[in-house]
């Protein structure tokens, strides 16, 4: 954090040296004083973004056209936005229209949620124009300005809001839950992708049972991709040890089997998913039903998937998340292989023995190869694997 704050204060003091007025300003803020760990660092400046990029010798124009310019101080980028207001939102994202400004207060009065809506100076002081710091005190996620409006600008922070609580624990202040009901429906009017990025941290929160209830007695899962289909199934989602999760498969993954989904490739895909998560949701969805301690299955799966099999098995049955995780990294480590390549014979090994034609039964065997070795029923030697196979194949 210290060096976050080491390339943001020089950024300031530049552009301050300048003339101009310079504030880390959002999440930032918000996160500085709930104590939590910051992921970037927003800067808000008088500033035009041409006069940021002669400041600085290593500048990115990345969103040039809305007053965004990032700066790389240290082999860390700073985003550098100018103060502005904005037009009508036309797309439910982007603003029709946006105009520099010379005002720190008409800058944070756009933002979305008053505990976004502070900046810092350089000396430390805050600047809080709509109350964020005392919502962060009472636990509130409230729109700046009226919720309608501010929620219909951009449906998306709908969902921004969700996450907001499920990840804090906040509660929704009354007008602000009373809109984002109201407006449920406009979130199919978002990209799925966007609404995904936001779901998929709501999982992770440590109020993420609550917020999926709400989800579905509010009527938001009509909006979101496929969860209407299983809303009664709903219930075993809000009592279900979410925080005990780690990775965003393991999420997608419990998600799937609480919900008996049966065409989990469908369901992602519907969700703008990668391939790459959903064949590792798929992997890790496979072996939910089974004992993963069993020297076979740690070998398919892996050490790392293995654990997070285990992770999730645990908490579908009630266990603490992280029970028995070190006595199967060891059962992992035990294992004889932990890979084919370490197999004393290959496929050239096998072609050779049994004096024919290669075909689909090469792998077949080094498949049952590799299982006689990882339950122990032959040695990894050569000799030993080669006569193990005879014995059972014939010549």
């Amino acid at each position: 954090m210290k060096d976050l704050f080491k390339g943001a204060q020089y950024i300031m003091d530049r552009l301050e040296e300048a003339g101009f007025q310079a504030y880390m300003v959002g999440g930032c803020i918000r996160d500085l004083l709930l104590d939590r760990k910051m992921g970037d660092i927003d800067i808000a400046t008088s500033a035009l973004p041409v006069e940021v990029s002669s400041l600085f010798p290593k500048t990115i124009p990345v969103g040039i056209e809305h007053g965004t310019v990032i700066v790389r101080y240290e082999a860390v980028s700073y985003e550098v936005t100018t103060f502005r207001k904005e037009g009508k939102y036309v797309d439910r994202r982007h603003p029709s229209s946006v105009q520099y400004i010379d005002s720190l207060e008409e800058d944070l009065a756009r933002r979305d949620f008053t505990i976004n809506a502070m900046a810092m100076d350089r000396f430390g002081t805050i600047h809080d124009p709509f109350g964020g710091r005392q919502d962060l005190q009472n636990q509130l996620i409230k729109t700046v300005g009226d919720p309608l409006d501010r929620l219909l600008e951009d449906p998306l922070r709908i969902m921004r809001a969700l996450r907001f609580w499920s990840v804090m624990g906040f509660t929704l202040e009354t007008q602000t839950k009373r809109a984002c009901v109201s407006l449920s429906k406009e979130l199919r009017e978002i990209a799925v992708e966007r609404l995904a990025v936001e779901f998929t941290k709501l999982l992770g929160g440590m109020d993420a049972p609550i917020c999926l209830a709400f989800i579905f007695e509010e009527g938001f899962s009509s909006s979101l991709p496929e969860l209407e289909r299983y809303k009664d199934r709903a219930d075993s989602l809000s009592s279900f040890g979410w925080t005990g999760l780690e990775k965003d498969e393991e999420r997608w993954a419990a998600l799937l089997f609480l919900l008996g989904v049966f065409d989990l490739t469908g369901f992602l895909k519907a969700w703008k998913r990668s391939n790459a998560l959903i064949r590792e949701v798929g992997l890790l969805f496979r072996f939910l039903d089974k004992d993963v301690r069993q020297p076979v299955y740690l070998y398919e799966l892996g050490e790392e998937r293995a654990v997070s099999c285990l992770r999730i098995r645990n908490l579908l049955q009630g266990k603490k998340a992280n029970e028995e995780l070190s006595e199967l990294q060891e059962s992992y480590r035990r294992l004889p292989i932990h890979s084919r390549k370490q197999l004393a014979v290959n496929g050239r090994d096998v072609v050779k023995s049994f004096e024919r034609e290669k075909g689909p039964w090469i792998q077949e065997i080094l498949g049952e190869i590799e299982k006689g070795v990882i339950e122990k029923t032959v040695q990894n030697n050569k000799e030993e694997i080669l006569s193990w196979v005879r014995s059972w194949k014939g010549k």
